[in-house]
């Protein structure tokens, strides 16, 4: 029962994070979309965020529009080496995983 309750709230929170995601605009709606992520998983690394952004993007794949919009913040903010650079980053090699994952699904 308590495995179901964490599944279903698992699931809750991917499309929680989907919508946030599909509503990006700026870099700011990336880094808080991370510091989300990592406000409620307890000693969170990079492979954990990615892996949650990728079972986000397995579930509810992104539109070529929306993958075209991070993209653009990912170019212009690629070489800043701060927190919004990392967060940029961190999400852009989540989709390029998902993308190759489903590709190979697909075969």
């Amino acid at each position: 029962m308590l495995n179901e309750f964490n599944l279903f709230y698992y699931n809750c929170y991917l499309y929680y994070l989907s919508y946030r995601i599909n509503n990006i605009k700026t870099i700011k709606d990336i880094t808080h979309i991370i510091q989300n992520i990592s406000f409620f998983n307890n000693n969170v690394s990079s492979d954990t965020i990615i892996t949650i952004l990728t079972d986000c993007f397995k579930k509810y794949p992104l539109s070529e529009e929306n993958t075209r919009v991070i993209s653009i913040l990912q170019q212009n903010y690629e070489s800043s080496h701060n927190k919004e650079d990392y967060c940029c980053f961190i999400l852009w090699i989540s989709i390029i995983y998902s993308i190759n994952i489903n590709d190979k699904l697909l075969l």
